[in-house]
Parts: structure tokens; C-alpha cells; sequence
């Protein structure tokens, strides 16, 4: 059947459909919805909504509700999504690597996967709160989340893991025009930025290619790169579901430190951020370190971040001209991600490491 285009195009017939192809139901026919947009609904990249279910008969395994992520309209969003491959990406992920990592994600119910339009639906993880962005996360939950990413990555460390995963990308490219849009982000975005955040973006002018390479030739593993408040579910403390990671629509195979700087950087309280930055790389490299990987020195886990945190500024200057006429939260949430990012950068004097 055709691929909704937008959430109220959902219909009982495309879910009964999906979910008998999938053997996630047998006879059950969905004969009602009571559809909620989550977020943003129409975000950066897709959009979402949770989607209760009634059936015509109760089986066990039939799901109550599930949660759809739909692919945007035309547009410049649009047009990123195509470039970066991210809906195809995502559903790799969570068909071929969900299964085996040791923490908990969501289950893939069932995905559309013909061009031009893709679709997911998957378990409803709405139990836990929505991580936001805009208010940002405490140090606790960004402690919490980086232990739980060191876990995936620390079970996927090293070449030889990820060497097979040839349809996840090496980079998003997020740095290739910096030097191009660096002066259109300073003139709309730069407003977010003080002195030494407008001096930083200025040296690294000309040294974006000398950064990939450098990061290039770190250890591999997986990465998420849109590790921040949006993308978490915070669950009961003290359980599997204490910090559920979500939206893997850009993961790769680089460098692990990365997600630790763009979790602390973009969506941590500056107050609690402050001075404690390397408690956050502390806890992280201890949980690669239980999960095995004893060959990955602190002094390089360091330098690590820096290159990090240099890297994860490509991201709103790659971005900003598909987020110019966002307005209400949207636009509140690049320009809290901007602020954040520059001045976690500068804290940790991430321009250090640049020659």
C-alpha cells in the first residue's frame, strides 16, 4: 500500500497490513485510530506521532499503540534526508543492530521501504518522559546517557565490529562547507554566539578537512551523532529504560567521543555543565572500559572530545540555511543548540587541538 504522506493519512487498513506482513499480528484487523503528533510533529527530518490502535479481535501480541515516523514533504529538509540516505539508514539499524547491542531500544514493528517515501512504526516508548531540548538535561541524565552510549559503543568497538556495516557511512559530511556557509551562519546565527565562540568558528576556517581526517583515523565504532535531549525518553531511574536513545537516522561509523561531546555540548544546563565536563568523558570511558575495551588511554579519550567538539559545530552551520524561516520552537531549539554547542567548545578550549 502507498506510504502516508503525513499523519492524517494514517488509515486502519495501512496498519492491519503492515502488521500481518511483519507476523507481528495473525487475524487481527485494526479497525479504529486516535492518532497524536509527538514533537515538533513535522521535525527536522521527519515526522512523528503515537498512534493507538483498536482491533476487531484481541491477540496477545498485537500492540495497543505504536509510534509512526513519516518522511517530510518536499523541501530543504526534505532534500537532506535524501542526501544523508537517513530513513533507509535508520531502519538498517534497527533491523540488523537493535537486536544485538546491550541496551534497550525500541522493536521495529514494520517499515515501508520503497522510494520515493519510507516509513516506521514502531514500539511506543511514551511510558518514559520526553527528553526537551529547550529546557536542556540535568548532569545526572547527561551522565546517564553517556554510560548508556558507552555501553552500545563499547560492545561495537574496534574495525573488526563495524567493518560489515558497509551501508552505515564513515561521515554525514556535516564539514565539508564550512568555509562556504560559515559567513551565512554568522549573519542569521550569530546573535547565538560571544567573542571567543565567533573567534573559534573563525580558525576553523580552512582546517575542517585536517579535522576529518584526524577523526578518521580514530578508533571506530558506532555513532549516533544526534545524541541530545530530543532524541532521549528518560524512564524510572535504576532500571534498563532509565535513558532510551531515539532517532538513529544519522548514525555512522567514527569516532565514539563524538556523541559524548554533542550529549554535553548541545543539551546539558550550561550551570551544570560548567566545570564538569570531564565527569561526563569519566563516566563514559568507564563504560567502554567494563564493556571490554581496555586498549583506549584517557589522554586520548580527551583529545577525543575536543576533536568532538569542534566536529559537532558542522552540524548547525551545515543545517542553518533549511532552518531559516523556522519560527515557535523549532527555531528555539537551533538557537539553544547553537549557544550550547560554541560554548561548550570554547570551555573545554576544543581549538587546541587544532594545528
Amino acid at each position: 500500500m502507498k506510504t502516508p504522506a503525513d499523519l492524517d493519512a494514517l488509515t486502519p487498513a495501512w496498519f492491519t497490513e503492515g502488521l500481518r506482513e511483519a507476523g507481528v499480528v495473525e487475524h487481527a484487523e485494526v479497525t479504529a485510530l486516535d492518532v497524536t503528533p509527538l514533537g515538533l510533529e513535522h521535525g527536522f527530518l521527519s515526522i512523528v506521532g503515537r498512534v493507538a490502535l483498536t482491533y476487531d479481535v484481541l491477540e496477545d501480541s498485537a500492540p495497543a499503540s505504536v509510534v509512526v515516523k513519516l518522511e517530510l514533504g518536499a523541501g530543504a529538509m526534505r532534500d537532506f534526508d535524501e542526501e544523508l540516505h537517513a530513513f533507509e539508514r535508520e531502519i538498517r539499524f534497527y533491523s540488523e543492530i537493535a537486536p544485538t547491542v546491550p541496551i534497550r531500544l525500541a522493536r521495529l514493528y514494520f517499515a515501508t521501504t520503497e522510494p520515493p517515501d519510507f516509513a516506521m512504526v514502531m514500539e511506543d516508548l511514551t511510558f518514559a518522559r520526553a527528553g526537551d531540548q529547550v529546557a536542556g538535561l540535568h548532569a545526572t541524565e547527561v551522565q546517564t546517557a553517556a554510560a548508556t552510549m558507552g555501553r552500545l559503543q563499547g560492545h561495537a568497538w574496534g574495525e573488526a565490529r563495524v567493518a560489515h556495516l558497509d551501508w552505515m557511512p564513515r561521515t554525514n559530511g556535516m564539514g565539508t562547507d564550512w568555509d562556504q556557509k560559515w559567513p551565512s551562519f554568522v549573519e542569521h546565527f550569530g546573535h547565538c554566539l560571544d567573542g571567543s565562540g565567533r573567534a573559534l568558528g573563525e580558525r576553523m576556517m580552512g582546517r575542517v578537512d585536517w579535522l576529518d581526517a584526524e577523526i578518521a583515523r580514530r578508533p571506530q565504532t558506532i555513532v549516533h551523532t544526534d545524541l541530545r535531549a530530543d532524541n532521549l525518553m528518560l524512564g524510572p531511574k535504576g532500571t534498563p529504560e532509565e535513558i532510551l536513545i531515539l532517532d538513529w537516522q544519522l548514525a555512522i561509523r567514527s569516532m565514539g567521543a563524538f556523541d559524548v561531546a554533542r550529549l554535553m555540548g548541545g543539551s546539558e544546563l550550561p550551570d551544570e555543565r560548567h566545570g564538569h565536563q570531564l565527569d561526563v568523558l569519566r563516566t563514559w570511558h568507564d563504560a567502554l572500559r567494563v564493556a571490554g575495551v581496555d586498549d583506549y588511554p584517557w589522554d586520548d579519550a580527551l583529545r577525543d572530545l575536543r576533536l568532538g567538539a569542534l566536529s559537532a559545530l558542522c552540524y548547525p552551520v551545515h543545517f542553518h540555511r533549511g532552518v531559516l524561516d523556522a519560527t515557535g520552537r523549532a527555531k528555539e531549539v537551533v538557537e539553544v543548540m547553537c549557544r550550547r554547542l560554541f560554548d561548550s567548545a570554547t570551555e573545554m578550549d576544543a581549538g587546541a587541538v587544532l594545528p
